[in-house]
């Protein structure tokens, strides 16, 4: 069995990743990813999410997300100090405590490192993204999430972000069976669609279905948050059904 993630180290590493990436790429640059959106609009969509996790878990209940201007010289700096405020937070707090998340799974503190771990992985992505297609000068290998964590950040969209988009009113993603294998770790996942848009049944250690996706862990990972194309996937079975899951809206 492999070893259980430190999701409070990574998330830190992935944070100083993007701290120091945010020191090569132009704010200004679009976020291909994010239309609409700069550089800088990312980094303060992130510290500002950082700064609302960590006031969730030293209140332990439900906060308003801060409008933040940033008001300090520098991006790196001003992100830096949000990562040690949300890192400070969930070593002040048992993960084990009781503690208010947005998500149909249990209540506890310890939510809050594995969903910004994630978060920040994602944005990575984008941050690394943006300075490739501005021809920047980076490291393109921070665009490829680690497989164990990537493994671990589908299990998330799979247990966090499909009920959550149901909730939020969008059509539900699984409205047929779909399998999901991760070729290089080994994890895989059987989804299968409920009566009345509830959310769907999440069964692990088997892939089966109308169709079952096949990919390595950062491909599945970046396929279900959008940021890589469906085509990185092999399909076995239905290709409609496999591509109406990837269409859907498995995540924000």
């Amino acid at each position: 069995m492999p070893d259980p993630i430190d999701h409070l180290s990574e998330y830190e590493r992935a944070a100083d990743d993007f701290a120091a990436a945010l020191g090569w790429i132009d704010p200004g640059a679009a976020v291909p990813a994010c239309p609409g959106w700069t550089v800088a609009d990312l980094a303060l969509h992130l510290g500002a999410g950082q700064r609302w996790a960590a006031s969730i878990l030293l209140s332990g209940t439900s906060q308003k997300e801060p409008e933040v201007l940033r008001t300090t010289a520098s991006w790196p700096d001003w992100y830096a100090g949000t990562t040690a405020a949300l890192a400070a937070a969930i070593r002040a707090v048992d993960p084990d405590e009781k503690c208010w998340n947005f998500a149909p799974v249990e209540q506890r503190a310890g939510f809050w490192s594995r969903r910004r771990l994630h978060e920040t992985v994602i944005h990575l992505v984008d941050l690394i993204q943006a300075g490739l297609a501005a021809d920047e000068q980076v490291d393109d290998g921070l665009a490829v999430p680690l497989a164990a964590i990537a493994a671990d950040g589908v299990d998330e969209v799979f247990e966090v972000f499909l009920p959550r988009m149901i909730a939020r009113g969008f059509a539900p993603a699984v409205t047929r069976q779909v399998g999901v294998r991760a070729t290089d770790t080994g994890d895989e996942w059987t989804l299968t669609p409920v009566p009345q848009g509830d959310r769907p049944r999440v069964e692990r250690g088997k892939a089966t279905g109308e169709a079952v996706l096949s990919g390595t862990a950062a491909e599945l990972d970046l396929c279900v948050w959008k940021r890589l194309p469906a085509a990185a996937l092999t399909v076995e079975g239905d290709a409609v059904v496999a591509s109406d899951f990837l269409a859907g809206r498995a995540t924000p």
